[in-house]
């Protein structure tokens, strides 16, 4: 098994930075939720983009995880890094019901937290970079993160920050995925798979460490200061294409791309958003399997 891990890890293909890395931080220093970039053709704001997660599940399983963990621990102090508009954080204020506990979060888009601070005005939130926390060591109770490592080339120094923060005897959980099979079409269509495979291919390489989840759980496995490091898997099915976020437009400026930089003819482009939305998916011809993101728990040692 960890001879399988580490080959995964050395065919990391992503870019040193990535399209999606690179939109992020440009975002950031632009002090805007506007994530963009004209090499993967993205365009979104985070603070207002509506979508249906089909995550939750998976967010409250870990939410759920961490309060057991700190339930006998007196008021502990738990960090969200990279906590976006603080979501997890309330499913984790949720798990933990009435029992008193510190909140932090931190995240690279003040824009971002700028909403957090008005929908949650009892957590902490600060600006910041997990490569840079701005805490001292050994203070926090648990650390979570979630689709943060998947953006950041160096994240050995990104994990051993976290690690830095953490109490003695902490629990860490990271949400991770594989981005070259984070997704499966499952279709009789051959067309349509091929779109698909482009699409994925194209979507893992503009991410800095495409392989988050194997490349994490490996370096988690030899890290001298953490123990008990495990994963559990996440799956779920979207029965049609638009049910996360209602229309096919966030797929369209990945698919525009590859039709610019010539990988994919526009012809099949059209066929495939036209077949997301008609004879395919209402037949159940385009059934995607969402597989992740991975759940990677571990505990720093005593």
């Amino acid at each position: 098994m960890k001879r399988e891990f580490s080959s995964m890890a050395e065919k990391t293909t992503g870019d040193s930075q990535g399209g999606y890395t690179d939109a992020y931080r440009n975002a950031a220093a632009a002090g805007s939720a506007i994530v963009t970039d004209s090499k993967t053709g993205i365009k979104f704001d985070h603070t207002t983009m509506s979508w249906n997660d089909p995550t939750i599940p998976l967010r409250k399983r870990i939410a759920a995880r961490i309060a057991e963990s700190v339930q006998d621990i007196e008021n502990p102090k738990c960090i969200d890094v990279a906590c976006s508009m603080g979501k997890d954080l309330g499913y984790l204020k949720e798990a933990l019901g009435t029992k008193p506990a510190q909140f932090f979060g931190i995240d690279l888009l003040e824009a971002q937290l700028v909403k957090a601070r008005e929908n949650m005005p009892d957590v902490n939130f600060t600006q910041g970079d997990v490569l840079a926390l701005p805490y001292g060591d050994a203070e926090f109770d648990s650390v979570q993160t979630s689709r943060l490592l998947v953006h950041i080339p160096d994240f050995r120094k990104a994990i051993d920050e976290m690690i830095r923060i953490m109490k003695p005897g902490a629990i860490g959980v990271f949400s991770e995925g594989e981005m070259d099979q984070g997704m499966l079409l499952l279709t009789s269509d051959d067309r349509l798979r091929s779109v698909h495979q482009k699409k994925t291919e194209f979507t893992a390489k503009m991410c800095a460490n495409p392989r988050a989840a194997s490349s994490s759980y490996k370096y988690l496995l030899s890290h001298a200061d953490v123990e008990d490091v495990t994963m559990e898997a996440f799956t779920n099915f979207l029965f049609k294409p638009t049910e996360m976020f209602g229309t096919m437009d966030y797929d369209a400026q990945g698919l525009k791309k590859l039709v610019e930089n010539g990988t994919l003819a526009q012809d099949d482009m059209d066929y495939y958003l036209a077949e997301a939305t008609g004879r395919s998916a209402n037949e159940g011809n385009f059934v995607q399997q969402f597989c992740g993101p991975i759940e990677i728990i571990f505990r720093k040692k005593k």
